[in-house]
Parts: C-alpha cells; structure tokens; sequence
C-alpha cells in the first residue's frame, strides 16, 4: 500500500508537502474470564496516515493549511478521492508558512523486545499463567476479567523532504479486574499496564500488591479534611506528574503554547510559584530511554528521537517541540515529548514515610483532573493509607488538590528509582503540606 500512496500523492493536484506514516501490526491477544481462557486470537492490520500540506493565498498573504487522513487497504479504490478530500480541507485551514523535517541519520533505540518479536504466543501465556497462579493463592480476592495483548508494530515514514525511516517496535499490554469481597461488600478494581518489554512487567509481584490493595479497598475509611503531608508513590505520582494528555509539565513546557501564548514560562526563568525550599526538580524529555513506551529513532512526524533537558532544578531549560512551532519560535526542534524523566532525590522511601503528625500516602487515584495551563489540580483517591503514630488505615474517597507548580517547590523526592514504561524517575514524592478533602 505504501508505493500506491507514494505515487498518488505526488500526482494528486494541491499537495505541496506531504507525509506518509505505515504502521503494520500484528497482535496476539488473550481474553480471560474468571480462571478460564476465553478467547485467543492473532490480528493482522495495516493503516496509512497521510497529512497533505496545501499553500495558499488569504488575507493574511500566502499561507498553509494541513490536513490528516488514515487509509486502510480496503480504501484503496478510492484514494484519489480521500486525497482531494485532505487537500479540501488543508486549503480551508490557514497557518503561517512553516517546513517539515528534512532526511538525517536516526538514533538506534532499544524498542523492540526479541522474546515478544519471535514467540508472542509463548509471552502472552505465560503472562496469563502468571497472572491466573498468583491471584489463586490470594483469599477475598479474584480475577472477574483480563486482556492481554503482545504487539508487534513495523512503522515506515516517508516525506516529500526526503525524509526515510523505518522501524520496528513491540507494545505490551496488561488489563484486569479483581473483584474483593466479604461478608458485606464487594468491590472492584481495575488494574492496566502497558510495557514494551515482557520482563519489566513483574506480574506475580504486581498481582500480589494489587491483591492487597483491593483487600484494603474493602475497608477502607474516608481521610480526615484538613492540610497534611502527603506521600504520592509510583503509578499514582506517574499520573499526577503526567496525567495522560491534559499534563501541565508537559503542556506549559510546548512550543505550540508558547506560540499559541497560552504558556507563561521563559528559558531561564522558574517554573515555581514559590520559593524552591524542596529537592531540586529536574525533568527531561527522553526519546530515547530503552523500552520506553514513548521511546523511537524518530516522531511522527520524522524527527530524530532526543533526551533533552526541560527544566533544570526548577528552571525552565528550554521548550520541546515540533518542526512547525519550532520554526515559528526560532528555535531548535526536539520531536514530540518522550517519556518523562525525573533527576532522583536523596531520601529514602521508606523516611518519607515516617512523621510525627498524620501523613497520606496515595498509591491510586480514581480520576486526575489537572488544568493543563494553571496547573491546579484535584485528584480523587482510589486507595491511600493514613499513616498515625505508626498505624496504617486504608483510606479511599476524598481527594487531594493543590497547585502542581507550587507543591513542586517543597517537593521531597525518594533516592530509589522507579521505570514504569513512560517514566523514570522517583519512586515517590512527599509533599509536606497539600489539601485533603475526606469526611
């Protein structure tokens, strides 16, 4: 299908630039209900995503609109259509002049897992069989469902600048739900997570810790309402930190919000609304992190994977960004956000435990809304634990809230280092005074 694309896009009447994504993909998938194999299947798919580029004239002087289609094989008697489908729309969109990547040498980047890219039957029943051995010696716990899926993905990106790559990656992925009961209740929970290398996924480990998690979830209390120190651990600090497309690290820290003018940050400047009195906080964009799930030798758009330096100590280093806005600021293009990468702290896990007054420890949230431009957040607690004189209460409900950019600057962060497939960094954070909302 990619030759066919080429050529129809090279005769296609207003198309200036263009670029072709293929991504092939193969998925072996496993379903599970209860402690039986439901369904097991092997999908084979192919989709192409064209972005045409059509310059113009407007009010404004010549400008340039862009526009994004996705061809599928059965969609090929009709790509001449689709094509001037994308041009209509690019030629109604108006936007500054601006270029796309031209051809460099790619990054060699660890993303592809040999286990996962010549057995992925053999990886996806193991990981069941884990998974089904370890939650039957678990009492008031068991397995409702669960979806295991071991993607194979070879990706091929052209440009009409000449830009040519390829690639090939693998993609994990672990979904469940555990149901916890007793006498009077029943809870569930649903657990997912997604790797790019079958042996960082600890499934017996994994499996145990969030057996317990629903065991504690059945008798969890409500938190007091107050202001308390608060410890935020490994996946529930990745989604606070991150928060999956709505991130204010990430967003205030884009080229794009620069130019849009929606981003106060300037190089040089804090990020922090208050004095810095906590660790040093330091973030990269790391493209190039082995196994990363937002690792690769290039970006969609055909830029070359990079670590790169955000914020230093709590300054803003510089901004990320794409070819685009990247031209409109006049400075360097970074590709797209890789994983998150976090300079480590200097404190034990376990001391950031420990307190004279009552403390949080959250290790999940049920929802994270932060405002992607002020950074004020709310994030409603899934389970935590409240920590009193050396006794821990399971808690669930209430929530926490707070101003990521001034909780930031007190931050405490652990010496032991945590790889959770986006981001690698502190295990966990304490934030020695954040809002809790509880009874």
């Amino acid at each position: 299908m990619f030759q066919p694309m080429l050529d129809a896009l090279r005769k296609q009447e207003g198309v200036d630039d263009w670029l072709v994504r293929q991504i092939d993909t193969t998925s072996t998938q496993y379903y599970v209900i209860g402690q039986r194999i439901e369904n097991s299947r092997t999908v084979s798919s192919q989709k192409t995503v064209v972005t045409v580029m059509n310059d113009h004239p407007a009010a404004q002087g010549r400008m340039r609109g862009e526009a994004q289609v996705t061809v599928v094989p059965s969609d090929l008697p009709h790509l001449a259509d689709k094509l001037e489908q994308a041009v209509f729309m690019a030629g109604v969109t108006d936007n500054p002049p601006y270029g796309l990547p031209g051809p460099c040498k790619y990054p060699a980047v660890d993303v592809a897992d040999a286990e996962m890219r010549s057995d992925p039957r053999a990886v996806a029943e193991r990981l069941v069989h884990e998974l089904l051995t370890t939650l039957q010696d678990e009492h008031g716990v068991r397995l409702s469902s669960a979806e295991v899926f071991v993607d194979n993905h070879e990706v091929t990106i052209r440009n009409s600048r000449g830009v040519e790559g390829s690639a090939v990656d693998t993609r994990l992925l672990l979904d469940f739900v555990l149901l916890a009961s007793s006498k009077d209740e029943e809870m569930e929970s649903h657990i997912a997570f997604e790797r790019r290398r079958a042996s960082d996924l600890d499934v017996p480990a994994m499996a145990r810790r969030q057996a317990q998690y629903a065991r504690d979830a059945i008798v969890a209390g409500t938190p007091q309402t107050g202001t308390f120190p608060v410890v935020v651990s490994d996946d529930a600090l990745v989604e606070l930190l991150m928060s999956e497309g709505y991130s204010p690290l990430i967003l205030r820290s884009a080229a794009q919000m620069k130019y849009q003018k929606l981003s106060p940050w300037e190089p040089g400047t804090t990020i922090l609304s208050t004095v810095a009195t906590g660790d040093p906080f330091t973030m990269y964009s790391n493209a190039l992190l082995p196994y990363g799930v937002r690792s690769g030798g290039f970006d969609h758009e055909g830029l070359p994977g990079q670590r790169v330096l955000i914020v230093d100590k709590g300054v803003l280093n510089r901004f990320w960004a794409s070819q685009r806005h990247a031209e409109y600021l006049n400075i360097p293009p970074t590709g797209s956000f890789g994983n998150m990468e976090l300079a480590l702290g200097s404190i034990a896990y376990k001391d950031l435990l420990e307190s004279d007054e009552t403390l949080y420890h959250v290790v999940a949230f049920s929802a994270m809304s932060p405002d992607p431009i002020t950074g004020d957040f709310v994030g409603e607690i899934r389970l935590g634990y409240e920590i009193e004189k050396g006794r821990r209460r399971p808690i669930r409900g209430g929530s926490i809230s707070g101003n990521l950019f001034e909780v930031l600057a007190t931050v405490r962060l652990s010496r032991e280092e945590a790889f959770l497939g986006n981001y690698r960094g502190p295990r966990a954070a304490l934030f020695p005074r954040i809002t809790v909302a509880g009874d």
